[in-house]
């Protein structure tokens, strides 16, 4: 006799699932964030050639990368990338990207490509 009476249209069936209810505020988790641990990062070391590069380290050179040319006085070499001075801004290039270096002479001028 307590039966439930709805009393109203019918909602229409989705043929797709229901978003699942959400909040409009921003909510902050609770829970930690958990780093991972066994992260491995290598890179192609080519020791020659850096010790090469080294060897020019404070001296005028002329790189020649995959996009261009760079001419400069080289600052720094790095496991992975060197640093070197154009026109008193620092450009960091990746070892990968250099195709190959020289040291600045009177016969290359110092253009940027």
């Amino acid at each position: 006799m307590n039966r439930f009476v709805y009393y109203g249209n019918p909602q229409p069936y989705a043929s797709y699932p229901v978003p699942q209810y959400s909040r409009n505020e921003v909510l902050q988790r609770k829970e930690n964030l958990v780093l991972p641990k066994n992260i491995v990062y290598t890179t192609a070391v080519e020791p020659k050639f850096t010790e090469h590069l080294i060897q020019h380290k404070g001296l005028k050179v002329v790189i020649t990368t995959t996009v261009g040319k760079l001419v400069g006085t080289l600052d720094d070499v790095f496991i992975d990338h060197v640093a070197l001075t154009v026109n008193q801004k620092m450009h960091h290039i990746r070892l990968g990207e250099i195709v190959y270096f020289e040291k600045q002479t009177k016969n290359n001028p110092p253009t940027i490509k």
